[in-house]
């Protein structure tokens, strides 16, 4: 039910213009103090819902349906109080008018874009060579609620204990279930309290004092380190196509602004 109300959240806006306005050939599912809610509202909705992984059943629609009777209920008791006479109404209404508007522009626009592989490929190309002297740092980490757990950790790693079985049994991050391994990670993908230091610790060494963080109080060894290893072209494809289409999203916003006569 938590899903329903957060997607009806998002439609507000849309919702509340049909259920006032009507739409064409739509028939009524409901009518609240006089007012129509069309059966295209709840198509609508439902269909939102589905795309989620909900499944369309009569349950759902029946859940789909008593919210947007509540919905309607609740704008009409805020007209009665002027609400919508508000200023700070209008400025939100406004505002949430905007968004509707530019999100069905930028998918109206994506919608007629062609991402050809070659497109691909020649991201795929300038990532690689950006990335081509970064380096990435195999970690593993011990997180403690306290200062004085971390030095007792510090002090065992230092006295041979197997730090993966340290994480094990001491660390309160989830990642102890892996012995603390945190995988291979370019330094700005890690915080920076803990990337100025894995970047000056020698391969196979353990931070001499613990660093605090809001996880908790952390300890780090430094596992490995290489040159970044770039994944496939195949394992890229999803986040090769995302770049692109942010590119031209971007691309397409800059062309409009420059177009606009701004005084």
């Amino acid at each position: 039910m938590m899903n329903i109300k957060k997607q009806l959240g998002k439609l507000a806006l849309w919702c509340l213009v049909l259920s006032i306005a009507g739409t064409a050939g739509a028939s009524t599912v409901a009518t609240v103090n006089g007012a129509k809610i069309d059966s295209e509202v709840l198509d609508y909705v439902v269909a939102n819902s589905v795309a989620q992984g909900a499944k369309d059943t009569p349950e759902l629609r029946a859940a789909l349906k008593n919210e947007l009777i509540a919905r309607e209920v609740m704008a009409q008791e805020a007209k009665k109080q002027n609400v919508d006479k508000e200023s700070t109404f209008k400025l939100q209404m406004q505002m949430q008018q905007n968004s509707l508007l530019i999100d069905a522009l930028l998918a109206k626009h994506a919608a007629k874009l062609s991402i050809t592989d070659e497109m691909l490929r020649s991201e795929y190309k300038r990532q690689t060579d950006l990335l081509a002297d970064v380096e990435q740092y195999q970690i593993s980490h011990v997180v403690t609620a306290t200062e004085a757990d971390a030095k007792a950790v510090i002090k065992a790693a230092k006295d041979g204990a197997a730090f993966d079985k340290l994480a094990r049994e001491k660390s309160i991050n989830a990642s102890a279930k892996n012995g603390g391994s945190l995988g291979w990670l370019m330094a700005d993908q890690i915080i920076p309290a803990l990337s100025n230091v894995v970047v000056n610790l020698n391969v196979g060494s353990v931070t001499s004092m613990p660093i605090a963080t809001p996880d908790g109080w952390q300890v780090i060894k430094l596992d490995g380190k290489r040159k970044f290893k770039a994944p496939t072209f195949e394992e890229s494809k999803q986040q090769l196509t995302n770049a692109v289409y942010a590119s031209q999203r971007a691309e397409f916003i800059q062309k409009l602004v420059k177009a606009a006569k701004v005084e």
